[in-house]
């Protein structure tokens, strides 16, 4: 029984005899006589159509011959001058060929590379890793990986991956090898900078201990001595008032009075510091009643003020009730404060829409401020020029650290004796 591919070499006899006899044809018309049974004129034929068969499958090997050297002309090419260095080493490990790329990162011209044991190239304390790892490319006889230290001109190191799979025979082995120097090097950098941070979380961990123990201070050992300042200027002025004249009554309620600022400063400063370790509940949260309440208080302190209040309504968020209570405090209480010399006061607490979020906010026909400094709103303890209201300079930057808290960012829009609005997200 015929196997297929003699049945297709004899449809390509076939095929290479019928188009000799219609090359032949033309030539000689006496061809067509070969049923005459003239021995003679058949064999001149059957010569005849030989020769054309021959002429012609000297045409198909001259064009398959081209055709190849092209194919390993564009091979050599890409072998050669491919990223990654190709080469391939018997079981003694000496390479028996190798493209340029590979003689390039050894730092060898080619011609002298073929013939010599890889492992010369491997740095000496690494050699016995590499010696085990042929071995297992040429027993297992799949892909087998590897990172190496070779010494480019025998002193420089140089980190390389090796990927190996031994050929059919077991005899040798084809590998490919990539340059990971650079990745090395990131590699330690990264460890070094992972090192850096885990020494400065350890700072930042003793640090917090020593906020901890200044917040216990301040809001112990500081509070005594004003608390009993406080209490002496009152016992002053009760016993000895009478015999005060006014500019010692005036020193007095100086000193009164500045206790009670100092006292409420290092309130603030504790809450502030309080921030980020607060534990955060999430639930729904009525910003709207919750802006009301806030506005109405304010009010309370300063009947006689004309104030337009525009809040809209059925704004919740998803947040903490308390720390968005101290948002809304800071924001709308920075309004009332730079709003107190207009006739009439307007305060808005609103949401719009910013990048497919709701965006509140809370805008003021007060002072402004100009946006060129807009970035030190959000500094502790910054001021801007002109800015004359009463307060402790923080409470921006408290409202800052809250809503980072819950995912989102703030912003402001100002301008001098304009109001200013000042945006947040959540989440």
């Amino acid at each position: 029984m015929e196997t297929e591919k003699e049945t297709s070499l004899a449809t390509t006899a076939a095929e290479l005899r019928r188009r000799a006899e219609e090359q032949l044809t033309p030539k000689t018309p006496e061809a067509g006589l070969t049923s005459t049974g003239d021995e003679t004129q058949r064999l001149l034929h059957e010569l005849q159509v030989h020769q054309i068969e021959l002429e012609m499958q000297n045409t198909e090997l001259r064009r398959a011959r081209e055709e190849m050297e092209t194919a390993l002309e564009k091979y050599t090419d890409l072998y050669d001058f491919a990223p990654v260095g190709y080469f391939t080493l018997d079981r003694d490990g000496v390479i028996r060929a190798a493209n340029l790329t590979t003689a390039n990162l050894l730092g060898i011209e080619r011609a002298r590379l073929l013939g010599r044991r890889f492992g010369h190239f491997v740095a000496y304390d690494a050699r016995p890793a590499f010696a085990e790892f042929l071995t297992r490319v040429l027993e297992s006889r799949t892909k087998e990986v590897s990172e190496v230290a070779l010494l480019k001109g025998e002193t420089y190191p140089l980190f390389v991956q090796i990927e190996a799979v031994a050929e059919a025979s077991g005899k040798e082995c084809r590998a490919a090898i990539i340059d990971i120097s650079r990745r090395r090097q990131l590699e330690e950098r990264l460890d070094i900078l992972h090192t850096d941070l885990a020494a400065r979380a350890t700072e930042l961990v003793a640090a917090n201990i020593e906020l901890e123990a200044f917040n216990y201070t301040v809001s112990h050992d500081l509070r005594k001595p004003l608390t009993l300042i406080n209490s002496y200027c009152q016992v002053v002025q009760e016993l000895c008032g009478s015999k005060l004249d006014d500019q010692c009554k005036g020193y007095m309620r100086d000193m009164y009075e500045g206790t009670l600022r100092m006292n409420r400063l290092i309130d603030t400063l504790l809450d502030f510091s309080r921030i980020t370790h607060v534990e955060m509940h999430h639930e729904q949260v009525d910003l709207s009643t919750m802006a009301k309440n806030v506005a109405m208080e304010l009010k309370l302190t300063a009947p006689e003020r004309r104030i337009s209040l525009r809040i809209q309504e059925g704004i919740v968020a998803n947040g903490d009730a308390g720390l968005l209570r101290v948002v809304l405090d800071n924001l709308i209480g920075n309004a009332w404060k730079h709003t107190g010399n207009r006739e009439e006061t307007i305060i808005e607490f609103g949401v719009t829409d910013s990048a497919g979020k709701p965006a509140f906010y809370v805008r003021d026909n007060g002072s402004g401020f100009d946006m060129a400094l807009a970035d030190k709103l959000f500094i502790p303890f910054q001021r801007l020029p002109g800015t004359d209201a009463e307060g402790s300079g923080i409470g921006l930057a408290t409202v800052e650290r809250i809503v980072k808290r819950h995912g989102g960012r703030i912003w402001p829009e100002g301008e001098p004796g304009a109001g200013a609005t000042f945006y947040f997200t959540l989440e």
